[in-house]
């Protein structure tokens, strides 16, 4: 059964094919490219928003522990100052010897500055001291510096012989730290 078709028949589908063909053409230029472009533009802002997003919650989450980290180090900055002052404070360094000696029962007698000697971070500062008293009161003291907050150190200690009343005069350099800011 073969169909057999007039001229002005096989005219007229070929006028449909090349018009179905311009429609197609038109909807795919006009309204199908432009609308998938469109979206896949959309797509990709969304992606990136949603990243955005993602980086924020995560940095957020972060925050709390970031700021608990900081007030410790700050506490630990704090701490270490007191350890290791940036400046000289002579007055509080000399408070803090007469608490230990009325402590320790012993007597201050010369306390002196002395020679400074940098180093890479800190300043060493000597202090030349005599004090006078027993021979464990003497001990104390000393044990009492060295566990200050403050860092003490102690060197050249001339321990003479007691006298007769039980009590001797020692002199030692005392040393402390000033922090380079």
């Amino acid at each position: 059964m073969a169909i057999q078709l007039t001229k002005q028949q096989q005219q007229m589908a070929a006028g449909g094919a090349v018009l179905l063909g311009v429609c197609v053409f038109l909807y795919v230029k006009f309204f199908w490219l432009p609308i998938s472009s469109s979206r896949a533009e959309l797509t990709d802002k969304i992606a990136a928003i949603e990243t955005k997003i993602s980086k924020a919650e995560a940095q957020s989450s972060r925050l709390k522990r970031l700021q608990d980290e900081l007030a410790s180090l700050n506490q630990q900055a704090v701490e270490a100052e007191k350890r290791l002052p940036k400046s000289k404070s002579v007055p509080d360094i000399l408070l803090t010897l007469s608490k230990i000696a009325q402590s320790s029962r012993v007597t201050i007698q010369t306390f002196s500055p002395g020679p400074q000697k940098g180093q890479q971070y800190f300043i060493e500062l000597a202090y030349p001291m005599t004090i006078k008293g027993g021979y464990h009161n003497v001990g104390r003291f000393l044990a009492a510096v060295a566990l200050e907050e403050r860092i003490f150190n102690v060197k050249d200690v001339v321990y003479p012989s007691a006298g007769s009343d039980g009590e001797m005069t020692v002199t030692f350099i005392l040393l402390t730290y000033q922090y380079k800011g």
